[in-house]
C-alpha cells in the first residue's frame, strides 16, 4: 500500500496490557496527526488486538466510535485495514451498528 506517511500509535504501556482508554486515545491521536499532516486518507489497523490481547469486537467498537467523533480537517477517508475474517466481521459489525444508531 503506497503511503506518504506512517503514523505509529503505541497501545501498550511499558510492561502492561492495553486498555479501551488507550485504544481510544491512540485512535484519536492518529486521526489528529493525519489531519495535522494534511492527509486526505488514512488506513488504520486493529489497535491493541495482537500482542496487546485486547478483544477484537471491543477494539472495533472503540475505534469506529473514535472515527465517528473526529471532526476532520483535511481527512476525507478512513479505511480499517484489518487482517482475517474475524477482524473484518468485527469492524463491519461496528460500522453497521454506528450507521443503525445514526438513523434513529
Amino acid at each position: 500500500m503506497p503511503a506518504r506517511y506512517v503514523i505509529h500509535a503505541a497501545t501498550m504501556e511499558l510492561g502492561g496490557p492495553t486498555s479501551g482508554e488507550i485504544i481510544t486515545a491512540a485512535t484519536a491521536a492518529t486521526l489528529r496527526k493525519a489531519d495535522e499532516l494534511g492527509c486526505r486518507s488514512l488506513a488504520l489497523v486493529a489497535f491493541g488486538t495482537g500482542v496487546g490481547g485486547f478483544p477484537l469486537d471491543d477494539a472495533a467498537r472503540l475505534m469506529v466510535g473514535a472515527v465517528r467523533r473526529h471532526r476532520p480537517g483535511s481527512l476525507q477517508r478512513v479505511v480499517f485495514a484489518v487482517h482475517g475474517d474475524a477482524a473484518e466481521r468485527a469492524f463491519s459489525a461496528a460500522i453497521q451498528a454506528g450507521e443503525d444508531t445514526a438513523r434513529r
